[in-house]
């Protein structure tokens, strides 16, 4: 596949009818006044609504779609859609929208400095419209406190649902992102420092849906088991863990 220069927006959706229409519309106006050329990749992971139908109305605006009838998870759908990509800046947002359109083109701006660009709801610049509720605060200060211990990753907020890469970057580490939950983020930004790419945090302006499709409370279990499973699997004791052991967490949480 040749790629060219312009934008990759990757945009998971599950069950997404009641606003990825929104969304599209207010992404698809930004990227056009960016004046470069774009594709928008709408991952229809499964789901039973009539998310497929609001998409299909975007075909003539360079919103393309990739159905799985089988529910990828997040990361799994955004891998896909990154897999398909024809530009040489790749991203991905969330289809709640909760990153507004400037912000993004302003991420993209970023690329010129960074390897990776990540959105961040917590640095000193960053603005919260609407707040989210005060469990999901906690819950992520804490898992971003053991990315930190476990991964030696210094990157304040993993978790905000908009990233952007340079395609070269992206190429060599997209085969080793295997994790599909919702931790896969983690993965992602891990190997993008593992190759030697840079990484740049971005102060945003962000907004929490209250509709959101997150459910921390039953994510927590998942995404520590991943945390602790992508240390093991790339650290010295990989060694003497047998193979069958290895096969089974790489299948489940990702490995180099």
């Amino acid at each position: 596949m040749t790629i060219g220069e312009g934008v990759s927006l990757v945009v998971p959706a599950w069950n997404e009818e009641d606003r990825i229409g929104a969304t599209l519309e207010r992404y698809l106006d930004a990227l056009d006044r960016m004046l470069t050329p774009y594709e928008v990749i709408v991952v229809l992971d499964g789901g039973a609504d009539g998310t497929e139908l609001v998409v299909d109305r975007y075909a003539d605006r360079g919103v393309r779609k990739l159905a799985f009838p089988q529910k990828l998870g997040k990361g799994g759908a955004v891998l896909a859609g990154m897999r398909a990509a024809r530009y040489a800046s790749v991203g991905y947002a969330d289809a709640d929208g909760a990153v507004s359109p400037h912000e993004l083109v302003k991420l993209l701006g970023f690329l010129a400095q960074y390897d990776c660009v990540v959105a961040s709801r917590w640095l000193k610049d960053s603005r919260i419209v609407q707040p989210e509720p005060i469990f999901n605060v906690v819950a992520g200060r804490a898992y971003n406190f053991l990315v930190r211990s476990l991964l030696f990753l210094r990157v304040r907020d993993t978790q905000c649902g908009a990233k952007f890469l340079r395609r070269e970057a992206l190429d060599r580490i997209l085969a080793a992102v295997t994790v599909t939950n919702r931790a896969f983020e983690i993965s992602l930004l891990y190997h993008v420092r593992k190759s030697g790419g840079s990484i740049g945090e971005i102060p945003i302006e962000w907004t929490h849906d209250d509709r959101s499709r997150m459910p921390i409370g039953k994510a927590i279990t998942i995404m520590f088991l991943s945390l602790v499973g992508l240390r093991l699997m790339n650290s010295p004791l990989r060694r003497v863990v047998p193979r069958e052991v290895v096969r089974t967490l790489s299948t489940m949480w990702g490995t180099t």
